[in-house]
């Protein structure tokens, strides 16, 4: 990709791309007696790249030579907030599981309300990273010579 930035964009929508993907098998086995849903741990998996590429990126007192200056990082206030600086690496880190919890008659542990919550949650971000996605092509189409 062109830069930092739009490398996490694009790992982010390949995670909520498998996520959406685990989500929908759920729904399509709702009425598969003995089946047990599956899901993304995408959020923990983007959480944990983004912690490893801060403790990497600590001591720079100004972006890398070579970065540009989108990956300048902000700075963390509390241990929960994200740096502006992280990769997702190669996307392999999305993990699967699957859900414990029991909650029918036929041992079909689909939940269609928690099932289309998170399809909903997905769905929203999803629309929120391909629009920045969208808006930092404008901007380089922008920068190189568009109206």
């Amino acid at each position: 990709m062109i830069d930092r930035t739009m490398s996490i964009l694009s790992q982010a929508l390949d995670g909520l791309t498998a996520q959406q993907t685990v989500i929908s098998s759920n729904l399509a086995n709702i009425d598969t007696p003995n089946y047990s849903p599956r899901s993304v741990d995408f959020k923990s998996a983007l959480q944990r790249e983004l912690a490893s590429s801060e403790s990497n990126l600590r001591g720079f007192a100004s972006p890398p030579a070579t970065a540009p200056a989108a990956d300048v990082a902000m700075e963390a206030t509390d241990p929960r907030h994200f740096t502006s600086i992280g990769s997702l690496g190669d996307g392999s880190s999305t993990e699967v599981s699957t859900v414990a919890e029991n909650t029918r008659n036929d041992s079909n542990r689909v939940d269609l309300e928690t099932e289309m919550t998170a399809l909903s949650e997905t769905q929203i971000s999803y629309e929120a990273d391909s629009r920045l996605m969208s808006s930092k092509f404008a901007q380089l189409y922008g920068v190189l010579g568009g109206r």
